[in-house]
């Protein structure tokens, strides 16, 4: 434990023994009508880098293999995930919960655009409160029978990132970057944050090829 620490795990990313003896303590379950099998995380260590595309293109192939997919957008401040799926109109709500909404081959979407009057409406809110509506995505959204639910984030190594590592049962990442030196340096901190959080590395996506981490 650090000297400074203040028992606060959900806002820490320190990788000591108490923070690992709290990790499950700090898991959100999801709505108690979604089953939800496995969760993949898309992440990027800089913006531009077609990290939206790469999580849409997931969600599609997987979907295409008879798998029920699902796609969790969790950048507030820069949305584009129902744009990349033709996806137009608002979620709505239950008395139970929200409902996502689904594009036309059936893959399950929810976004902040989906909640905003206009869809070109900014979202100028604090992180914390970002990361509580990415955490309500979670807990309040009533996800259909989902194989996989790709959750595309912000890119860097900020609130949300934290919030869904430490929230969410994340089986894993895919990491996307273009073959630059200094893109490849922000990359290497977003993989180190993921190994302080005991999230495997599942792939590295740069153009159009996912790199195996284990060669």
């Amino acid at each position: 434990m650090s000297q400074s620490c203040n028992q606060n795990c959900a806002g820490c990313a320190e990788n000591c023994s108490d923070r690992k003896s709290n990790k499950k303590s700090l898991l959100e379950q999801p709505h108690k009508l979604s089953n939800i099998k496995r969760v993949i995380g898309v992440v990027s260590g800089k913006g531009g880098v077609g990290k939206s595309l790469v999580t849409a293109m997931l969600a599609v192939a997987m979907n295409r293999k008879g798998y029920k997919t699902a796609v969790l957008d969790a950048d507030i401040t820069g949305p584009s995930i129902p744009k990349a799926f033709g996806i137009e109109g608002h979620a709505r709500g239950t008395g139970d919960g929200m409902l996502p909404l689904r594009s036309k081959t059936g893959i399950e979407v929810i976004s902040i655009n989906l909640l905003l009057e206009k869809d070109t409406d900014p979202v100028v809110w604090r992180g914390p409160v970002i990361a509580g509506v990415v955490k309500q995505f979670w807990t309040d959204v009533i996800w259909d029978d989902v194989d996989f639910m790709f959750i595309d984030m912000p890119p860097g190594t900020g609130d949300v990132p934290l919030t869904v590592f430490q929230s969410i049962p994340v089986s894993g990442i895919v990491m996307v970057t273009s073959p630059q030196e200094l893109v490849g340096m922000i990359v290497d901190k977003a993989a180190n944050m993921a190994k302080m959080m005991d999230i495997p590395i599942l792939g590295i996506w740069t153009d159009v090829n996912i790199v195996d981490r284990k060669k």
